[in-house]
Formats: structure tokens, C-alpha cells, sequence
């Protein structure tokens, strides 16, 4: 009744075919064109087993390939045959040996060799050697896929892996690593006669944990071995392949000869692979790192590029000098092995000093790079020296004892120098003519900062430049210069601005926006001003100020790229604005990974490639984000220094910096990246939590794509698009970063209350998520298809009907009118202007303190032509749908704690990031409690420290506010779900349902403190209030207002930040509801209803409305039970409604391992998903009159190849198609006929 449509899961098997690439992935088989990269042929072929290994052998005179793929113990024998060059699927033929399926043995398969064959009867009789997990040998006939020898080694124990070595039966040799952490070399053929074990040959030792692989190199006799104590071995065998070759020596010990080569340790965790070449060894491990060795032991590259823990595959392919790489985070990678000339050797470069002509007792203090072949450094005692990369000469340009002690130093992408001192002069001159000066004495005290905002359209006679100063309490000047060759330079003050008030007040960075005259800056303080040019002498103050939004310790630069702002901050973090009318608004917030928490700039190449600049520790790094990985790495001491960077020079990428009171220079060939291909891009890195559907797009071709969105541990958000037919794909549309821990839940509400003139023409979908740190945050999500031209409406299906109900099925959002509809929303995620490789930076720092700013562009306005398109991600040459995201609001629970700074000092409060997590988020519209609040969107949340917490969204603020709370549970709170009721007078109710962990189920009536909040007109009303919830609840009492949430984007880093952000709502609370939150809310003391379903946690619940006075609620648990419970509305209370459960049914046993999702599809199907692998479909059936009574049975079940399935979701295609997709380590998607049917 179901069946498969697509399988993304991590790649675990990887093997060369000559041009083609063999992949593993899940059950499916995936084939690749190295050549063209293109994916060629998907297909099954394991019933119910992972492929865990692919072994190929080649046909003479024939482009075919006999191949056996095998995983756990099932082992398929296929076919392949293709053209030599094989781009289209047409040309690739797979076809299966057994027709009837996979065979299974009855232990592990760690190794499989295809045997030369054998003459019987006049035919070749072909034959396979299988390792199995208990140290067993097994003679295979592949034509009668039947077993025709067993033998046993003298040593009976668990194996790790198995590596045969040999062609032919009567020379094969088994290499087995044991779990006693050594690997036993021993000869199946061995056995004699009545014999029942074959004794060992030689033992290798000196792991200091089990051995995960074994590798042997014919033509050079190397053995090689990885384990997990995180080390590579390399061994010279002497004797063991002269006795392959000759058939006479092998079996005897006494020739084998094994000397340790080296012992290395390169790998930050367990090493799950090893391959040898000639002249290399590759190893791949769990810290998601591919390393090439040299034969002495040296690291001569490390690829990275995978997100995540591991790298689980991998394959070598020296004809060709690939080295292919199969991640978790189910990416397909290709890398050029080092000695082709593509592929970089080193990121680390050579180092010198560099020997400045100095006075006795000078020493240089700022240093900066000046147009792309010069160094500028200023020395204590005021002279200026620059450094001609290419001649290799220094030159002293000028000395001025005014710029002595302290100096600012600035260069602009025209080389033009900008010099402050500590007197509160400013210098400015031509690098080329510094006698041409101008000089003026501007503040009383020292400049703190000068910053280049360029013109990047200068003229042929004269370039028109824009300095920014910045002088003691905040006073910002903008200067104007105009030069030519006969006037010299010409310096005019243009205005003035004030930075507001923080206790480092300088500007490190600024922007100017040639549309609007938006001048945009940043400060040391991590916050960011937007400012318009005013008439007067007054100081112009900030429009609008986004206070701390790179934290504390500053803005590092601004840029412009295709009609967005970037920002970079020392908190790691690059942000993405749309400046409009208004200032900045915030869209996307991304970081490069953790631990890179100092980011200096970003760079867009012509090529498509980001650049992120930025300091880990004390190396300067240049990661690229498309690669992931560092292209350049250099040991300078931290981004404290003043350092200034050339990436393209005749010498090749210099960077240089001031240590110890000398200049170093680091020189490497290039900076860019090796030439990879990714065959299969990444989804996530680790376990994904949650599955979303958001709605049906199509693209121009009229191809039909679910929209979803998914959360994982690895602390990402991806919308991704699924096609299904005719060829299933999956494509990350966009990736959110914005969690500082893992997002444990998602939660979907349509943007506007859907009524008849709306469901046809849909608004995005508002996406909630939760997480580890109480984290909450909102987006906006958009999709349209490439090219639509309706402007930014997103024509994905509503979760609501058209009486702004909920649909009955609470959890999947589905459209019944027939048709998924076409999406359509206008791309905006594209930023502007960009810069060449070549041309990393213009970019330099002076010495710590206010100086160490960074040169800043103005916005382009010609480069328009130059620019490439951005490729959209597309399926199989189709237009894909595009993706809008925009960032919201965010909400973090603090802990106020009280403690002594001081022994007999006062006591302080300080506020203090909780460890609570959110469990599991439901969302609905506030127009469905009261017609007026269509701005307001509702939340409940269920949290680890036993608390049931409403919050309110209100997206014309762009605020969430928590407002009611209950500790009922008393335990972790692991599921939540709502429901509306309607009451006899017409009045729509509001229910919450929660379960925890110690089996119970509440169902809470919450529409009185929805409808209180929505009481006052003004909902950041300062008034606090006394809200009554029903029978069940407790007078509130008063207590102190909330504690500080993010909102808006910025992070509550200080008190001047609390001040700035008002609350959403306030309202009187009961103190004993404080405990870790401090915040302001509504104590719910007893749930309406109160369920004892399970035995231990609730990990699922679903809901169903069967009529207007019946609700039947869905349970699945940590005791592998499903309970069903219908709810019934009391009819004699039509004004205040009570609500009883009326009959009740379960399934003690519905899944092997614990249920981790429900979901109620229609009016009589119930579909389970739970860790043992496996979808349950389950009939139910009610009997409402005379009395209440609930049936349930088992259907069908379907065996899913995800491991640790964590959610599941559905919805359907409109035609009566079921769709649903289970997630975990990858997604599955399946599919089934109508199910009411």
C-alpha cells in the first residue's frame, strides 16, 4: 500500500567504474558521469538493508561492469553496461542478476572479492569470496547466488573489517581486524580435510583501539591500517605479493616480512577509512576530514568540505586522480588528487621577515596593503615606508613627527592615504604624490577611526573620493575630496553626524547608498546606524539604530552586493539586510562554523564563490563557505595585529603582519580553491529533528515540487524542494543559521487568515522554530518559480480553511480543491556587486585600538553588465523554484540571578541564558480567536524544564512576547498540539493538548487568556491585569515584569538593549510560576481534561475533528503503544464548554522500539512512525451513539532504511495521493493510494 518515491541518507559505499562513480545511498544505487558530473541512474537494489559496500570488476571488450553491492547481510549482484561516454540515462543500463531480489546470508558482510573465473562445463563459472562478521569465509556462486564453501578461522571473534587480498581461490589471503584490536591474516584454502578451523598466519598489532579498516596496494606491497584510536599505520609487506603472483610463498608465514613505515596521528576523532595509491595514503574519518599523506607521513592536504561528523565512504580512482568522498550529511564529493596541478598542496604558505631600514629605537605600528602590489607601514616615529612586492624594495614616502606614538592609517582603492593623529589631525595625499597633500587639524583629541567609502566609477581626469572621521564623543565628519592632475587634492566637509552613546564610541566601518543617500555605519560598540545627509550645523542623528547587533565587540564591514547590505562582526556572524525607506531590515543571519567568532569581511567572486576573511584563534583564515574549507591559513598571533593582505601579485598571495616588533610575509602560490566537484550536495550534518510541509510549488516547465522545511542538530533550518516524478530529486532552496544550538522543532502558519478570496491566492507561510538555549525564532518563508513575475505572493497552499478553521487534520496541510497550486514570489536573496578573486581585499588593519577599522565600498552603479546571473539550483535541467526568507523576531528565555560581586559588596542581578529546550511548537492565526487580531499569531510551546508556555507574535512589531505558563506536568513536556471547538452560540474555543514524560495528556481550554490578551487596544499597553482561565484556574497574583527577549534581531547583550525593547504584552502573574524564567505571565494550574495513556513519555500527538462536538486524539510513546481517545463536547453547555473523554483504544505493541510521530490522515486511517525503522498504517473506527466506542487495527507497515527516525509528515497532492516523508539520519518519502478508500 506504500511505496518509496525518494531516499536521501548518508553515502556508505563509493567505487569506480572507469568514467562512472558508484554510490551507495541507502538501499539505492546512484551512478555519475565523472566526467560531465551528471547523475545518471538511480535504483533499488536492497529490500531491507543499507548498501555498506560496492566491489566492481570489468569485462574484457566490453563497457561492462559486473558489480556486487552488498550492506548487513543482504548482497545483490548487478550488471551495468554503458557507452564510454555515458551523459544521459539512456545509455546506462542496470540490470540485476536475481531477478527476485537480494540475497542474505546468515551473518555480517564486511568484504566481498570477485573471484577469476572458473572453466566448468565449457563456461566461465564466476565466483565470489565473502568476509563475515565472525571471522567466516564463504565460496559464493554468483550465477546459483547460492553458498558452495563455509570456512572458519581458528580465531572465532567479532570483526570490524575484512580486506581480501587476491584473485583466485587458492591464493586469497584474509586480512580481518579483530576487536582484541589487531588484524589476523589468514588463508581460506588452508583448510584440510576434516578440519574444521584454519589456523593464522601472522598477526599485526600496535592499534590502541579496534581497527575500522584494512587496505592493501598490490603493485607496491603496502598495508595500511586506521582505528579507532584516531591513527593511520602504513606497513612494507615483503613476501606476501610475491607469493600472489607465483602461487608458491604465500602460504607460508615464514615469507611474509611486515616493517612499520610510519605511525601517524592527523584525524580529531576515530579514522573509519583508509586507501592506498602509489605515492599517497587517504584516510577519512569521523571529524568529516579526507586527509592525503605523503609516504613519509606528512599531511600533504586535507579536504574539507562536508558538513557534519563523518565521512563514511570513500574511493580512489589513480587513473583518473580522483578521490571520492560519501558524507552523513548524504554529499557526493570529488577532490584532484595532489601532483595533477589543480589541486593546492598546502594552505599554510612559506614565512619570512622582512628587514625595514629603521632608526635606532623605530619600530613599525600599522601596517596596510595599497592597491595590489604595495605594503604601507608607519613607524613609531612617524614615518610612512612602502613595499614594492614586485621589486622587493622599501621606500620611505614621507616622516612627519606629528603622526608619531599614534597613527591612524587608511588606504582607499584608488591609493589614496588617509592619516590620523593623536592631536586630532588629518592627512591626505596620492601614494604616488605625497608631497601633494592636504592637512588640517579637525578634533581636539585623537582621530579614533578614518574610513574609505570609495567611488567605484571614477572618472579618466579627476576620482571623486568620500572619507568618514571620527573624533571624541562620537562626532562623525564626511569629507569630500576632488583631484586632478593640475588641482592637486581638494578636501570639503560634506556633514556631520553623532554616533550614539556607548562606551566605545568610534565608527569602524560605513556604506553609502547611491539611491537614497542612506549613509550606514557601524561602530565599535556591534551596532549598526543608518543615517540621511541634513541641512544645518547640527550633528545629524541616526533614523534608525540595530543596537548590538554584532554583540559587543563591533562591526568589522559593510558592503553592497546586488541590491543587499552584508554585514561581518567579531561575533562570527555575517548578516544580510534590504535597505529601504526605513533603514535595514534584517533577512538572513549566518555564520561561517563555530569557533570562527572573529569575521573581518566577505568576498564575491566572479566565479560565484564567498569568500569569508576572518581570524580562528590566532590564525588569519580565508575559508571559502562553497567549499567549506580554508584556502589560506596563516599563524599570525590573532586579529589584534595590524596585517594587510595581497591575494594575486607576481609573487603569488602575500599576506603580511606585525609580530614581535618585525614585519612577517607569508607567501603562497595562490589563493583559491581545488578543483571539486560536488556530485550530490549537502543536506545537513547531523540527525535531521523535524519535517515540515509548507506547501506545493511548481516551476516554469510546470514541474511539481512539495515545498518543506527542515530543522536538524547540527543547528540549521533548509527549505528544500521535493520532486518526485517523473525522476525524484531533492534541492536546498535556501539554509538558515541563525540557532546557537540544535533546532529540536518546527511549527507552520499561513500569513493571513484564509477566506474564500484568499485560499486561491495564498500569503507566505510564517515558519516558527525552536530549540536548545530557549531559543525561539520566527521567519517569513516565500517560493516562486524562476521567472514568475507576480511579484511576491506565495501561492502555496493554506493550512486553514476557508472558515478560518483548522483542517481535520491537524498536523498536514492539504489542499482538497484538486490541484496543488503554483507558487510565486519575487527573488530577493541575491546581493550586489562583487569582486574577483584577484582582488580579495583592499583591505588592511592598524594596530589594536580605535585605528583598527577597514576599508568600505560605496554601492555600485555600473557593474551591472558585469555581474554573472546566479545559477538557480535546478532538477535535471528544469528551472527550479526559488526561495525568500526573511528574518523576524527571536525570543530567549534569561534567568535573573542575584549574587555578590564583592565580599560585603551590594548585591547585583544578572540576567543568564537558561538550559531549556523546546520540545515541540504549535502555531496558529490570531483571526481565529478574533477576527481583528490577523497581525497576531499564537504559539505553544513544549519545554524540558516541565513547563507549558504560551507566547504571542505580533508581526507588525515583529515581537514575540511570552504571556501564560503552566508547571502542571511537572515533568519534560514532550508534545503539543491545538484545536478549535465551536459552541452552540457560535463562539469558537481554543484548545491546547500536551504530553510529557510521565505518560499524561492535558487538554487545556486557553481562549479566555487569548481573548484577555487581546482585550486592550493597545497590545504594548504598560497596564497589568487580572485574568481569569475558566473553572480550572487560579486568580493571577503580581509579580515583576518579563525579563529581556531578543526581538527583532538584535541580541540581548545589554542593559541599553532591554531598555530598547519594549515588551508585547504584560499581565499579573502568580510567583510561585516564576522559578528559572522571571518573566510575567498567566499561572494555568489544572488542564481541563486529563489523560493517563502511556506508561512513559508522549512523544506524538495528533488530532482529528470527526463532527462539531467529537475530537479524537492520537498518541504514540516511549512505551510503543498507540492510544486513540475520542473528546467529547457536553451539548447542555453551549456558552461555557466542557469537555470529556468518551472512549478510549490502544495498541500495547503497534512498534517494536518507540513511536516518535502520529499523524490521524483521515476519517478512518492512523499513520505511525517509530525508531525500529518501520511506518505503521492503522484503521480505526468510531461508534458515536448508543454509547462511545473507539476500534483499532492494524493495516500495513513499511520498512523505512532511515535510521533514527525522528518525525514524520503528510499531506497530499490534491488528486487523492497520499504523501509521506520520515525523517531522521536523511528523509524517505513514500506514497500511497487514497487511503479512505
Amino acid at each position: 500500500m506504500m511505496k518509496t518515491e525518494y531516499i536521501t541518507a548518508p553515502v556508505t559505499a563509493l567505487a569506480f567504474a572507469g568514467n562512472l562513480l558508484l554510490a551507495g545511498e541507502g538501499p539505492c544505487l546512484h551512478l555519475y558521469d565523472v566526467t560531465s558530473t551528471k547523475h545518471l541512474l538511480e535504483q533499488h537494489v536492497l529490500k531491507h538493508a543499507n548498501i555498506h559496500g560496492i566491489r566492481t570488476v570489468g569485462r574484457l571488450g566490453a563497457d561492462c561492469w559486473d558489480v556486487a553491492l552488498f550492506g548487513q547481510k543482504s548482497l545483490q549482484l548487478v550488471q551495468i553496461r554503458c557507452t564510454e561516454s555515458a551523459i544521459k540515462r539512456e545509455d546506462v543500463l542496470v540490470t540485476p542478476v536475481n531477478q527476485l531480489g537480494d540475497c542474505e546470508v546468515h551473518d555480517w558482510i564486511w568484504d566481498v572479492c570477485w573471484l577469476l573465473p572458473r572453466q566448468t562445463k565449457g563456461q566461465d563459472m564466476r565466483q565470489l569470496a565473502l568476509a563475515l562478521g565472525h571471522n567466516t569465509v564463504v565460496l559464493w556462486d554468483a550465477e546459483a547466488q547460492r553458498s558452495i564453501r563455509e570456512v572458519h578461522c581458528q580465531e572465532k571473534c567479532i570483526l570490524y573489517c575484512a580486506h581480501f587480498i587476491g584473485t583466485s581461490w587458492s591464493d586469497l589471503v584474509l586480512a580481518a581486524g579483530t576487536v582484541f584490536r589487531e588484524v589476523v591474516l589468514w588463508k581460506p584454502c588452508d583448510q584440510k580435510e576434516h578440519q574444521d578451523c584454519v589456523s593464522v598466519l601472522q598477526r599485526i598489532s600496535g592499534h590502541q583501539g579496534v581497527i575500522f579498516s584494512v587496505c592493501y596496494h598490490p603493485p607496491t606491497g603496502r598495508l595500511c591500517t586506521a582505528s579507532d584510536d584516531r591513527s593511520v599505520r602504513l606497513w612494507q609487506v615483503a613476501g606476501l605479493q610475491q607469493g600472489l603472483d607465483t602461487g608458491t610463498a604465500v602460504g607460508l608465514p615464514t615469507a611474509w616480512q611486515f616493517e612499520l613505515v610510519f605511525e601517524v596521528y592527523g584525524h580529531g576523532s576515530r579514522v573509519w577509512d583508509v586507501q592506498l595509491t602509489q605515492d599517497y595514503v587517504i584516510s577519512v574519518g569521523e571529524d568529516a576530514q579526507c586527509i592525503v599523506w605523503n609516504m613519509r607521513g606528512e599531511i600533504i592536504k586535507t579536504f574539507r568540505g562536508h558538513k557534519g561528523n563523518s565521512i563514511w565512504s570513500l574511493a580512489v580512482s589513480e587513473q583518473q586522480g580522483l578521490v571520492a568522498t560519501g558524507g552523513g550529511d548524504t554529499s557526493t564529493r570529488l577532490w584532484e588528487l595532489p601532483g595533477s596541478g589543480l589541486c593546492q598542496t598546502e594552505v599554510v604558505g612559506t614565512s619570512s621577515t622582512l628587514d625595514l631600514p629603521l632608526s635606532l629605537g623605530d619600530f613599525p605600528r600599522s601596517l596596510v596593503s595599497c592597491l595590489d602590489h604595495l605594503f604601507l607601514v608607519v613607524t613609531d616615529q612617524g614615518s610612512l615606508f612602502s613595499y614594492n612586492t614586485t621589486t622587493c624594495q622599501w621606500r620611505l614616502v614621507l616622516q612627519d613627527p606629528t603622526y608619531s606614538s599614534y597613527s591612524l592609517l587608511e588606504v582607499s582603492a584608488q591609493g589614496m592615504v588617509a592619516m590620523g593623529s593623536l592631536a586630532g589631525t588629518i592627512k591626505v595625499f596620492f601614494i604616488s604624490a605625497p608631497n601633494a597633500c592636504w592637512e588640517t587639524e579637525v578634533y581636539d583629541g585623537k582621530v579614533l577611526s578614518l574610513t574609505w567609502m570609495e567611488t567605484l566609477k571614477a572618472e579618466t581626469v579627476s576620482s571623486l573620493g568620500h572619507l568618514l572621521s571620527c573624533g571624541p564623543k562620537g562626532e562623525v565628519i564626511w569629507w569630500t575630496t576632488q583631484t586632478g592632475e593640475e588641482a592637486g587634492i581638494a578636501v570639503q566637509k560634506t556633514a556631520t553626524f553623532e554616533l550614539p552613546y556607548s562606551r566605545q564610541r568610534w565608527l569602524t566601518c560605513a556604506l553609502l547608498s547611491q539611491k537614497d543617500s542612506t549613509l550606514v555605519c557601524g561602530d565599535r560598540r556591534g551596532s549598526l546606524h543608518c543615517y540621511r545627509k541634513q541641512e544645518g550645523d547640527e550633528p545629524t542623528q541616526p533614523f534608525q539604530t540595530l543596537i548590538g547587533i554584532h554583540g559587543k565587540t563591533g562591526v568589522t564591514s559593510l558592503q553592497m552586493y546586488r541590491s543587499h547590505v552584508y554585514s561581518t562582526g567579531r561575533d562570527g556572524h555575517y548578516r544580510q539586510f534590504q535597505l529601504g525607506a526605513t533603514g535595514l531590515q534584517l533577512l538572513k543571519n549566518n555564520r561561517v562554523y563555530k569557533g570562527f567568532d572573529w569575521l573581518e569581511k566577505l568576498t564575491f567572486t566572479k566565479d560565484g564563490e564567498v569568500l569569508a576573511l576572518g581570524f580562528h584563534t590566532s590564525n588569519f583564515v580565508v575559508w571559502s563557505l562553497s567549499a567549506n574549507e580554508p584556502l589560506l591559513q596563516v599563524q599570525c598571533g590573532g586579529g589584534h595585529r595590524a596585517w594587510g593582505i595581497l591575494p594575486s601579485t607576481r609573487q603569488g598571495a602575500l599576506f603580511a603582519y606585525i609580530k614581535a616588533r618585525a614585519i612577517q610575509l607569508m607567501k603562497r602560490p595562490s589563493i583559491s580553491s581545488n578543483k571539486r566537484l560536488i556530485l550530490k550536495d549537502s543536506l545537513h550534518g547531523r540527525e535531521i529533528t523535524c519535517l515540515k510541509f509548507l506547501g506545493w510549488a511548481s516551476n516554469n516547465e510546470g514541474a511539481q515540487h512539495a515545498i518543506c522545511a527542515t530543522s536538524s542538530e547540527d543547528t540549521t533550518i533548509n527549505i528544500v524542494a521535493l520532486k518526485h516524478k517523473p525522476v525524484s530529486d531533492l534541492v536546498v532552496l535556501d539554509t538558515i543559521q541563525d540557532h546557537i544550538s540544535s533546532v529540536r522543532c518546527l511549527a507552520v502558519c499561513s500569513q493571513h487568515a484564509t477566506s474564500g478570496a484568499s485560499q486561491h491566492a495564498s500569503s507566505p507561510k510564517l515558519l516558527f522554530s525552536g530549540g536548545g538555549r530557549a531559543q525561539l525564532k520566527c521567519y517569513r518563508v516565500s517560493v516562486s518559480s524562476h521567472g514568475d513575475s507576480s511579484g511576491g505572493v506565495d501561492k502555496v497552499k493554506p493550512c486553514y480553511e476557508e472558515d478560518g478553521s483548522k483542517h481535520q487534520n491537524s498536523k498536514t496541510n492539504t489542499q482538497q480543491d484538486g490541484h496543488p497550486p503554483k507558487v510565486s514570489v519575487k527573488e530577493t536573496c541575491e546581493p550586489q556587486g562583487y569582486e574577483s578573486v584577484n582582488s580579495l581585499l583592499d583591505t588592511s588593519a592598524g594596530e589594536s585600538g580605535p585605528g583598527n577599522n577597514r576599508t568600505l565600498q560605496q554601492e555600485s552603479t555600473d557593474h551591472s553588465c558585469d555581474v554573472p546571473d546566479t545559477e538557480l539550483t535546478t532538477f535535471d535541467g528544469h528551472p527550479a523554484v526559488e526561495c525568500h526568507i526573511e528574518y523576524l523576531a527571536c525570543h530567549n528565555l534569561v534567568e535573573r540571578r542575584r549574587r555578590k560581586k564583592k565580599s560585603g559588596a551590594a548585591q547585583i542581578e544578572e540576567e543568564e541564558e537558561v538550559e531549556i529546550r523546546y520540545m515541540a511548537l504549535t502555531a496558529w492565526q490570531g483571526g481565529q480567536v478574533d477576527p481583528h487580531a490577523a497581525h497576531l499569531f499564537f504559539l505553544a510551546a513544549a519545554c524540558s524544564d516541565g513547563f507549558l508556555r504560551l507566547f504571542v507574535y505580533d508581526d507588525r512589531q515583529r515581537k514575540i512576547e511570552l504571556f501564560c505558563v503552566s508547571d502542571f506536568h511537572h515533568h519534560c513536556v514532550l508534545s503539543v498540539d491545538h484545536f478549535f471547538t465551536t459552541t452552540a452560540d457560535g463562539s469558537t474555543h481554543t484548545y491546547v493538548i500536551s504530553g510529557a514524560t510521565d505518560g499524561q495528556i492535558a487538554v487545556w481550554n486557553v481562549t479566555p487568556v487569548l481573548l484577555a490578551s487581546l482585550s486592550s487596544d493597545d497590545i504594548t499597553a504598560q497596564e497589568t491585569r487580572n485574568v481569569s482561565l475558566g473553572a480550572s484556574a487560579e486568580v493571577a497574583q503580581p509579580l515583576t515584569t518579563e525579563a529581556t527577549k531578543h526581538q527583532g534581531g538584535m541580541d540581548p547583550s545589554t542593559k541599553d538593549m532591554q531598555a530598547a525593547a519594549a515588551p508585547v504584552l504584560k499581565m499579573q502573574v502568580d510567583s510561585g510560576c516564576l522559578r528559572k524564567t522571571g518573566a510575567s505571565k498567566v499561572k494555568m494550574n489544572s488542564p481541563d481534561v486529563l489523560l493517563e495513556s502511556h506508561q512513559s513519555g508522549v512523544n506524538a500527538i495528533s488530532i482529528w475533528r470527526v463532527d462539531s462536538h467529537h475530537y479524537l486524539v492520537a498518541s504514540g510513546g516511549d512505551d510503543n503503544s498507540l492510544q486513540i481517545t475520542l473528546l467529547s463536547l457536553q451539548k447542555d453547555t453551549p456558552n461555557k464548554p466542557v469537555i470529556v473523554a468518551t472512549a478510549t483504544s490502544s495498541a500495547h505493541a503497534a512498534h517494536a522500539a518507540t513511536i516518535t510521530d502520529v499523524h490521524i490522515v483521515d476519517s478512518c486511517t492512523i499513520l505511525t512512525a517509530s525508531v525500529d525503522q518501520r511506518v505503521n498504517m492503522w484503521m480505526y473506527q468510531l461508534i458515536l451513539k448508543p454509547t462511545a466506542q473507539c476500534h483499532l487495527s492494524f493495516l500495513h507497515g513499511e520498512f523505512c532504511h532511515i535510521a533514527d527516525i525522528a518525525g514524520l509528515e503528510c499531506w497530499n497532492d490534491g488528486c487523492g495521493e497520499q504523501y509521506m516523508a520520515v525523517c531522521g539520519h536523511g528523509i524517505q518519502l513514500l506514497s500511497s493510494a487514497p487511503l479512505s478508500s
